[in-house]
């Protein structure tokens, strides 16, 4: 019998678990890719499932294990699908080649030695599989009896063929096909059967649900509806259940995962803080915390959403449209429209919040994220007071560069190889790329981009849902975004900006201060530069007692 093991990573705080829900519950950084790539392919969604191709690479999946699923895959939702998945599989690892990626092939399956009757050695997987010995003979009832031929095939192709092949385990294969069969829809019945399966070979309740909640995130939400429903169905008719919500607990702040819509209908996945000795009888004053460019949730912006609710307030870290755990399709492009919608989304969620009270609802808006949180306050008067921290106007910096040492010649340049590009990529063309920070460091590299580096490529800011990659053409409409142009329009609202004294990035923050009107503040916290505000301790001492400051007034 093969031995059934399961690629399961230690992770934190996916899906804001704790509790009883043990590490060995929760979905991997691999198997959430697993699930992605199994549904987009099966749907033949070549878009989405191409950035998800490069991020389960990134996530530590092997060349051959997603070669593994593309091919485990076609037994469920045909050849075709499972062709252009290899296909477009194939370009993604060609355009990671150009690009000086070295990928892991890992190891292939081993060769097939078993001579017994193949239709037998499927039985045998499938009784392993479902924890059920099937009876002697061949099957004759249901499907079985009426296409004997299916049968045959199922038996010696499916389970002896294919779950023979030792580059998955049970329990990946299981995650492949329940994540195609959700993808597709319509096959509840298949459904359970697989999912009653994936309990038996070690997959658990918890990441069931988990898996149902990717689907809904990244794929279709009608579709993860219907899904449920078979799970919770199951879950009760084997008298099991699962906490997927239970709040985690920091400092006495409980987190939990919420999601919620923004205007073009993608889904937005954020972490709501609540205050020690949280009152649910009362209402809270509130703050939407946005992250930097390039990052995500659960790095800056979740620290300062932690810190400010230790301070007494409801507070809200969400990813932006087109990363991290929210929707939004291609994945990995910067849409100043959509970030700026995202804050409007995030006061929509808060706004409707039980315990929130609507008309004392803040922002702080970190990096890039302060740039379009002033412009999100510009045009929602529900916002009654921001803070950016570090602000980065995205808009100048791709015009002229940190430092505007980019020429108009330059720029006019670079809208050309745009438009260039975009006419390929309708056409066919492998979609380009750019780091916003590198992978490796070089001696030429500046002292900016090494403390960006410092925080996103190692374990003091990294997370596997940064990948601060963006589409080339991005730089468009970026260039197209000036977030100060009507900023006096947001008085008398309150505008507090927190710069660092050595920050490159601190005039942006000064540009936006001299054409705001009053209140407005610019503060300086001393010695510290840029990135210094995400995290350091020493200067969030300083930068922190302000913000609560800052907002005790103005959110009273």
């Amino acid at each position: 019998m093969k031995k059934i093991s399961l690629c399961i990573a230690t992770i934190t705080l996916l899906l804001g678990m704790s509790g009883n829900i043990n590490a060995q519950d929760m979905l991997s950084k691999k198997q959430e890719k697993i699930v992605t790539i199994s549904a987009f392919t099966a749907r033949g969604d070549l878009d989405k499932l191409k950035p998800e191709l490069a991020a389960g690479l990134e996530a530590g999946l092997t060349v051959n294990e997603i070669k593994e699923i593309l091919v485990h895959l076609y037994a469920y939702s045909g050849f075709p699908r499972s062709l252009r998945g290899l296909q477009t599989f194939m370009s993604v690892l060609d355009e990671r080649k150009a690009a000086g990626v070295s990928d892991n092939w890992g190891r292939e399956a081993s060769p097939i030695t078993d001579t017994r009757d193949k239709y037998e050695r499927g039985k045998e997987i499938l009784a392993e599989l479902s924890g059920v010995t099937p009876p002697e003979g061949r099957a004759t009832a249901g499907y079985a009896g009426f296409s004997p031929e299916i049968e045959t095939f199922l038996k010696e192709h499916l389970f002896a063929d294919i779950f023979e092949r030792d580059v998955l385990t049970y329990s990946e294969r299981e995650m492949v096909t329940v994540s195609v069969l959700m993808g597709i829809g319509g096959v509840e019945p298949m459904l359970n059967s697989h999912m009653n399966l994936s309990l038996n070979v070690g997959i658990t309740p918890a990441q069931l649900k988990q898996m149902v909640n990717t689907i809904e995130v990244n794929v279709s939400k009608e579709n993860a509806e219907a899904a449920n429903v078979v799970l919770n169905e199951l879950l009760q008719r084997k008298g099991l259940s699962v906490e997927v919500e239970t709040p985690v607990m920091i400092n006495g702040v409980k987190k939990e995962k919420v999601s919620f819509p923004n205007r073009f209908y993608n889904n937005i996945v954020g972490n709501l803080y609540f205050p020690p000795n949280y009152d649910a009888n009362r209402k809270y004053a509130a703050i939407v915390v946005g992250h930097p460019f390039g990052g995500v949730k659960e790095q800056t912006s979740g620290l300062h959403a932690q810190k400010m609710a230790e301070l007494g307030y409801v507070t809200l870290a969400f990813d932006a449209t087109h990363y991290g755990e929210s929707g939004g399709y291609p994945r990995y492009i910067e849409s100043p429209e959509a970030r700026v919608e995202d804050f409007s989304a995030a006061v929509d969620f808060l706004s409707n919040h039980q315990n929130v009270d609507a008309n004392r609802i803040g922002v702080i808006g970190i990096c890039g994220g302060g740039g379009y949180s002033v412009s999100a306050a510009q045009i929602d008067h529900r916002i009654k007071a921001l803070a950016t921290v570090s602000m980065y106007d995205m808009g100048r910096a791709r015009r002229q560069g940190l430092g505007d040492v980019i020429t108009y010649e330059q720029r006019m340049k670079t809208l050309d190889e745009i438009g260039e590009q975009r006419t390929k990529e309708f056409r066919g063309e492998p979609r380009k790329d750019i780091a916003a920070i590198p992978t490796q460091l070089s001696e030429n590299d500046t002292e900016n981009t090494r403390e960006f580096f410092d925080y996103y490529r190692t374990p003091r800011g990294g997370h596997p849902n940064s990948t601060t990659s963006y589409s080339y053409t991005s730089l468009a409409p970026m260039m197209n975004f000036f977030p100060f142009v009507q900023i006096e329009t947001i008085s008398p609202r309150p505008l507090l900006f927190i710069v660092g004294e050595r920050a490159v990035s601190a005039y942006f923050s000064e540009d936006a201060y001299s054409k705001a009107a009053e209140p407005k503040e610019l503060f300086v916290v001393p010695g510290a530069s840029h990135v210094d505000l995400y995290d350091k301790p020493q200067y969030m001492a300083v930068s922190l007692p302000k913000l609560d400051a800052f907002f005790k007034q103005y959110l009273k």
